[in-house]
């Protein structure tokens, strides 16, 4: 998935109500995560280490 270089983020965190379903950090690759901070704009994912590099 590409993703907007110009995109004025605002993340939301969103969990996983079960195991089956985890993220993977778009930014640093971390994961499999239960939670993560998605943008509302562009929805790119990420861990809470690199919120604020986004």
């Amino acid at each position: 998935m590409a993703v907007s270089t110009n995109c004025a983020h605002s993340f939301k965190m969103i969990k996983s109500d079960s195991t089956l379903v985890q993220w993977t950090c778009n930014l640093c690759h971390s994961g499999p995560h239960w939670w993560i901070f998605e943008c509302r704009y562009c929805k790119i994912h990420t861990c809470r280490a690199c919120i604020h590099s986004a």
